[in-house]
């Protein structure tokens, strides 16, 4: 056979194995596209069921918080969780006890938590990112702390815990002049226990020690300053278990609310956000005691617009579990009595 014979056979072999090649190559990328959406869609199924895992943590999370079930709110948290609110302060829920969980606790009002729509999305298959709003209306107020928060989740063992919430509250309309409507507290009161035991508030109310308290304007009219004296319970008043408390409050331009700043002769120290709710001021105080561990703390005043201040406060979810709501009158002394 000739060259060119030979060549011309070679060309005609290539003719007819290129359809069965081109069949071959055809299923090999059917098949490739085939097993890739299954792997999508096996995917996407696992993901959507790590999502609704998730959201039911959460809403059992909502529930303990709600009802006060110690247990469901500890095991909600990572041991190695963390919390940074909108103040920047940070706590370990780890090393805070949940309020006592005996009866009394059960009934105690709680804040009402209200969540609007959140996105998940997964960093790996066993971390997430939860991003959302949430309002939260303490009791006995009707104005919400308007907020967005964004909650770290991680797996470990098979279930879904909070490893790290970051909250921020939304902006608010409000201006420097609102430390002016706090001009009532300026004078010399005195605390009136008048909450018998087994109070309206639920559970049993803390003994409330003998205290007083003196208010003024700084020089400037820029800061309220008041100056507060606790005399322990059951003492015989002497100045060995008086505690001073100092605390200023002004506007804070940076965080356009009232805040307070305080500082106690104990070591403990704490600040504040305050707004107002209808005819009372809400104080949302964090802080340190002087060992270090941390506390949280809402207090309402409603002033009756002559010499009385009903005040009333209230532990958060993750206060000291000797924490117990408390009510007093504040009554303020005829002037020239002083302290």
């Amino acid at each position: 056979m000739t060259i060119s014979g030979v060549v011309s056979a070679r060309r005609e072999r290539l003719r007819r194995l290129l359809p069965a090649a081109v069949t071959m190559l055809a299923i090999s990328a059917a098949m490739a596209v085939l097993t890739d959406a299954r792997g999508q869609s096996a995917g996407e199924a696992a993901a959507a069921a790590d999502r609704a895992a998730i959201r039911a943590a959460a809403a059992a999370y909502r529930t303990a918080l709600a009802t006060g079930d110690a247990a469901g709110v500890k095991a909600a948290w990572a041991a190695d969780a963390d919390i940074v609110d909108g103040r920047g302060q940070r706590v370990r829920p780890a090393d805070i006890a949940p309020v006592d969980a005996g009866p009394a606790a059960a009934s105690r009002p709680r804040p009402e938590v209200t969540v609007g729509e959140t996105t998940i999305r997964f960093l790996t298959g066993d971390v997430a990112v939860e991003d959302g709003t949430a309002d939260i209306v303490l009791p006995g107020t009707q104005t919400a702390i308007e907020g967005w928060f964004s909650a770290l989740w991680v797996r470990r063992d098979g279930v879904w815990k909070l490893a790290g919430v970051r909250e921020s509250e939304r902006p608010v309309v409000a201006d420097a002049n609102m430390l002016a409507d706090l001009d009532w507290m300026v004078g010399d009161w005195v605390v009136v226990v008048d909450e018998p035991a087994g109070n309206k508030d639920g559970g049993r109310p803390a003994a409330a020690p003998g205290m007083e308290m003196s208010v003024r304007w700084d020089a400037g009219r820029a800061f309220l300053v008041r100056d507060v004296r606790v005399a322990g319970a059951g003492t015989d008043d002497g100045d060995a278990d008086v505690v001073h408390v100092h605390q200023r409050i002004g506007w804070d331009p940076v965080v356009k609310r009232v805040r307070s700043w305080s500082f106690s002769s104990d070591g403990s120290r704490g600040e504040a956000t305050w707004f107002r709710d209808g005819g009372s001021w809400v104080i949302v105080q964090t802080g340190n005691l002087p060992g270090g561990q941390q506390h949280s703390q809402v207090s309402i005043y409603t002033y009756d617009g002559r010499d009385r201040c009903i005040w009333r406060t209230m532990p958060d979810a993750l206060s000291p579990a000797d924490g117990r709501p408390t009510r007093a009158t504040w009554v303020r002394k005829p002037k020239g009595e002083g302290r």
